[in-house]
């Protein structure tokens, strides 16, 4: 089979990649799986030298150099043939005038929605826009097949690093997706009896002010409150105090309020994993880590930080079984609803996206037209969708946008509800309190 080169490619698809296969089945024809990241480039630009970059990146990592028929229903994987990125000229445009501004919006959002034909073609494409101001957008766009959030900032991270090198250096080979899936099927056993046992008598506590009537649909709402860069550096001293990382000092602390302000005397959480362990593969590889904490709780009277800490190490350490199974295992095995299924989630960054490299600066592209005088939303447009029940917490450390995003239902959480919420939060990562 393929060895471990720039032409490996995937030959099958893991389990998490035929669950998302179903989903893509059902919303073929929108862009709905697609992800990925436009970066503005302020410096020189050699631009042969930036599309050998993009190619040996793509050519670098075994499912970005996989190309994906579709017969039907039915997804073939093969070795990929790889296009240069598409090149638009826009001298006409800067990227700093408004109007401009939202006229690279749009058209980089509608690249971003072109659908990928699935003819045998790879899941990974770039769009660069040469601007008349000596800058450019670069348009990274990926099938959810192929790529996670996590994966993203490492395929950001090479691109950098091989534009460095230049053409005539060669990356070093990227660990393998195959490999690293091939690696966990040697611990499912031991790792489904720990799910097993950690999620026996799985605890469904209602977190929100009321419950919605049956047959209800989700509403979703989005509060966003901008952060004191300041708060960035207190927070690392406050979780180096209490010796843990700002993930683990962060989940804790949204724990304990939920705990308090739900009254439950158990609840299980979910925080997002790498699930790379000293691995720089690129696929769809992050997922869920469930954490349960609270009295009644596994290891229950260690405290909230105590159990956070050591269910996010035992968490990541049996990740042989994926999180799709684990929910199957609640909802088949242990008669759970998947509504009730981790109903708060949290999430922590700190990536501003930010290098120079080069002569070549990379930052972040706004596609969805935030600024300072709003979110760029128009009136009436509809706000995330969020599942039943559900409170996402994600905390951006970003040194250039520092933000508390809380993402609610409106029929399960009041805003007053949420700004309390999010001020008592702030209030304990500020204090220490975790």
């Amino acid at each position: 089979m393929n060895q471990r080169s720039e032409s490996a490619y995937a030959t099958e698809l893991s389990r998490q990649q035929r669950r998302l296969w179903e989903v893509e089945c059902i919303v073929r024809g929108s862009a709905l799986l697609h992800t990925g990241i436009a970066l503005r480039l302020d410096g020189k630009l050699d631009e042969k030298r930036l599309s050998c970059a993009v190619g040996a990146v793509f050519r670098r990592h075994e499912l970005l150099n996989t190309g994906f028929r579709a017969d039907g229903e039915t997804l073939h994987l093969g070795p990929a043939a790889h296009d240069e990125p598409r090149v638009l000229h826009r001298p006409d445009l800067c990227a700093d005038q408004a109007g401009h501004l939202a006229e690279i919006r749009r058209a980089a959002a509608a690249a971003h929605a072109e659908i990928f034909p699935l003819t045998g073609g790879p899941l990974a494409r770039a769009d660069l826009t040469l601007l008349g101001d000596d800058s450019a957008v670069l348009l990274l766009t990926f099938h959810r097949l192929v790529m996670d959030l996590f994966s993203l900032h490492q395929v950001v991270a090479d691109l950098q690093e091989a534009y460095l090198r230049g053409p005539d250096e060669p990356p070093t080979p990227a660990d393998r997706y195959s490999a690293l899936l091939a690696a966990r099927e040697h611990r499912r056993s031991g790792d489904w009896e720990f799910w097993r046992t950690e999620l026996s008598d799985f605890p469904t506590p209602w977190i929100g002010e009321r419950r919605p009537e049956s047959g209800w649909l989700p509403d979703g709402a989005e509060l966003c409150v901008p952060l004191d860069p300041d708060l960035t550096g207190l927070l690392r001293e406050n979780a180096r105090a209490a010796r843990c990382t700002p993930t683990v000092f962060v989940t804790a602390a949204v724990a304990r309020r939920v705990l308090e302000r739900s009254g439950a005397a158990d609840l299980v959480l979910a925080t997002m994993s790498a699930n790379r362990m000293n691995s720089d593969a690129v696929g769809p590889l992050a997922q869920a880590v469930l954490v349960r904490v609270g009295a009644e709780a596994p290891h229950g009277d260690a405290g909230v930080l105590a159990q956070v800490r050591r269910g996010l190490r035992e968490g990541m350490a049996h990740q042989g079984v994926e999180f799709e199974e684990i929910v199957d295992l609640l909802t088949d095995g242990m008669g759970v609803a998947r509504d009730d299924l981790a109903p708060l989630s949290v999430s922590v960054t700190g990536d501003d996206w930010r290098s120079s490299v080069a002569g070549l600066a990379f930052s972040s592209f706004d596609l969805d037209g935030e600024d300072e005088q709003g979110d760029g939303r128009e009136e009436g447009a509809a706000g995330p969708v969020v599942r039943p029940s559900q409170l996402d917490v994600e905390l951006n450390l970003s040194g250039t946008q520092p933000r508390l995003v809380l993402t609610y239902d409106r029929r399960c959480f009041g805003e007053e509800w949420c700004e309390r919420f999010a001020a008592d939060l702030l209030t304990d990562l500020a204090t220490g309190v975790g």
